[in-house]
């Protein structure tokens, strides 16, 4: 019973990993999204007054308090149709050009955000859109891979924790549940083997438990001496049968 116990926690404890594991992705990639959706709309109302995206400096300042507000964000980009960078918080990297990959959810039409993999980190992006429905670039936010790993780490240690001592303690009590009921069924199946071959070898008739509030022994003395009766017949028989085959 403690090795089945053992097993269903193993395999409910490698489900509940990656399960865990797919929440708090999703969660994380949320939690930026919301700050990406921020950066888009404070963008695309300075496009919808007829500003060139290009033309919007004070964005740059934007997305650097933004990186500062978060130690975990490498970056903050925001790229034109093109693929070219206009504004970063590393300002190294403006007038570079993003990799295609990145403006492949440009051709889409939906504007909903989008999260790709590059290297050892990720990122999460929404697509700009003026108010005539023209894709003027992009705004992504990118962040390690390895923040979902030290995050996970200490809440499966601490979930590990809590799910052993939970079967720990649910074995215990299994045990001592299975000690005492089967306990109890041991001593009646030993008392019944014993009452059965003391009536067959010595006659008589088992006596009931007279404290016996189920009926058990009642049932089971009348079990007794059907038995009873069964082998002295048999044995009758066989007697019989042995005296005829001694006449022929």
């Amino acid at each position: 019973m403690v090795a089945i116990l053992l097993c269903t926690g193993l395999l409910t404890a490698v489900f509940g990993y990656y399960k865990f594991e797919d929440v708090l992705s999703s969660l994380v990639r949320s939690r930026y999204s919301f700050v990406v959706f921020t950066i888009k709309k404070n963008i695309e109302d300075r496009l919808n007054l007829g500003l060139a995206l290009r033309q919007l400096r004070q964005i740059q300042e934007t997305i650097e308090l933004e990186k500062v507000r978060d130690d975990q964000i490498l970056g903050i980009e925001i790229y034109d149709a093109r693929g070219e960078v206009l504004f970063n918080t590393d300002r190294g990297g403006i007038g570079v050009s993003v990799p295609a990959k990145w403006l492949e959810p440009l051709a889409q039409p939906s504007s909903q955000p989008f999260s790709l993999m590059d290297d050892d980190m990720q990122l999460v992006g929404l697509p700009l859109v003026n108010n005539l429905g023209k894709v003027e670039g992009a705004v992504v936010l990118r962040f390690p891979s390895a923040f979902i790993d030290r995050e996970l780490g200490p809440l499966l240690s601490r979930v590990a924790v809590e799910l052993l001592a939970a079967l720990g303690l649910f074995s215990v009590i299994a045990l001592v549940a299975s000690y005492v009921v089967l306990g109890s069924v041991g001593r009646r199946l030993r008392a019944m083997e014993r009452t059965l071959a003391t009536v067959l070898a010595e006659g008589g008739d088992a006596e009931p438990d007279p404290t016996d509030e189920g009926g058990f022994e009642s049932r089971y003395a009348e079990f007794v001496a059907k038995t009873r009766e069964a082998v002295e017949h048999i044995a009758e028989s066989t007697q019989e049968v042995e005296r005829l085959d001694r006449l022929a």
